[in-house]
């Protein structure tokens, strides 16, 4: 069995800090699964200057090699273009090691000033594209009701315009099996060459959600396992699902890859934290106003003491991925490697909102998944699969 003084050393070895600031928990859509909405009692739209300094300064002071930035939201445009001016001149003044931005938009808001700026300041934008308009304007409707799918493909090319390519990420529910191919087919009509893919599982507890759209494990393991054979039968061409090329490239090795799907990595303590308006830190933006999972207080705390196991939030939760490691190794799971005991935040719907010691809920849909890919893994050249996505991890 795992020791705690093994999975501190594993977690250890990762290099970079996650820093994921959840801006706001408004939005132009209205998601019909979004776990963002209603998270902020706050309610606020930006963290206040004082946290902000606090953050940043603090970010850099961490046993880290180097820090991601990201900013997310509900819609992290709301921000405006002073706020990032602020940022980058918080970052210049404090950074002591190699730093990167990235921020995720839902597309629909199209501020040509703030995606010049950004663009022309480093920071990597990526939006949200769920598949062809009658998938994406059913799932990611503007508030009110209505597509946003134009707006946001406009958002897109103004993005290209200044940055070269858009990256994407997509939420796969229900409604998208028997679709995958036609989702690749619309991706690559895009000129997206990598994308990621988040699982949509209901969780009763979040104040935005539609149960009829909600995978089960089983729908899980069909729609990857529909994927791969549409990219396989569809000549293996770009865009690569950046999921299917973790596991394909992780079976290849026989290992885990330092550089995975966060869903997958098991690196997540002690080197991601989210942070809300009000300063709160989170080990995940979808565990933000969730009272059991909150680590502490970057106005009140160091990040680095927020991160260390010696904070008994953060002991805790390290203690209860523990359990579920354990229950993997007991099951002589052959497939540990890959997933690490799987997604803490499934694991957290999986016990009802009480803890992540339980199974991850699409456990049996990804033995299912890794199953089937080991059977095929033979059929693909290694050195034909892309380099992971520096926004697979989103």
């Amino acid at each position: 069995m795992t020791s705690r003084e093994e999975f501190l050393e594993k977690l250890a070895q990762a290099g970079t800090l996650n820093l994921i600031f959840q801006l706001t928990d408004q939005c132009a859509l209205s998601c019909r699964y979004c776990f963002a909405k209603g998270s902020h009692p706050s309610g606020g739209l930006r963290i206040a200057d004082d946290l902000l300094d606090a953050a940043i300064r603090s970010a850099f002071d961490t046993r880290h090699h180097q820090v991601s930035f990201e900013w997310t939201g509900g819609e992290p445009f709301f921000a405006g273009i002073d706020f990032y001016r602020k940022v980058d001149r918080l970052q210049k003044k404090y950074a002591t090691k190699p730093y990167a931005n990235t921020i995720q938009t839902s597309g629909y808001v199209h501020d040509r000033e703030l995606i010049a700026w950004l663009a022309g300041h480093g920071f990597r934008i990526s939006s949200t594209i769920d598949g062809p308009p009658e998938l994406h304007d059913f799932q990611r409707p503007v508030n009110g009701g209505g597509p946003s799918l134009g707006a946001v493909l406009a958002t897109r090319e103004t993005i290209i315009e200044h940055q070269g390519h858009c990256g994407c990420i997509c939420t796969v529910t229900r409604n998208s099996l028997g679709k995958e191919g036609a989702i690749l087919d619309y991706y690559r009509s895009l000129g997206i060459e990598a994308f990621h893919s988040n699982p949509y599982y209901y969780f009763s507890k979040n104040l935005v959600g539609d149960e009829s759209l909600a995978l089960d494990a089983d729908g899980y393991a069909a729609y990857f396992i529909a994927q791969f054979n549409a990219w396989f039968e569809g000549g293996r061409k770009l865009p690569m699902p950046g999921t299917l090329n973790y596991i394909l490239r992780s079976l290849t090795a026989g290992a885990g890859l330092k550089q995975s799907v966060c869903t997958f990595g098991g690196r997540c303590l002690t080197n991601f934290l989210a942070i809300t308006p009000d300063g709160d830190a989170w080990l995940c933006p979808k565990f933000a106003g969730f009272d059991e999972m909150r680590l502490g207080n970057v106005g009140k705390m160091a990040i680095t003491d927020i991160l260390s196991d010696a904070n008994p939030a953060m002991a805790r939760l390290i203690d209860e991925r523990l359990d579920a490691i354990h229950t993997c190794e007991a099951d002589e799971c052959r497939f540990q490697y890959l997933c690490n005991a799987g997604c803490p935040y499934y694991s957290f719907i999986a016990s009802g909102g009480r803890n992540i010691a339980v199974k991850d809920s699409l456990c049996t849909g990804k033995q299912l998944l890794f199953e089937y890919l080991e059977s095929v893994v033979e059929l693909i050249d290694p050195a034909r699969l892309p380099e992971p996505s520096p926004l697979e991890h989103a």
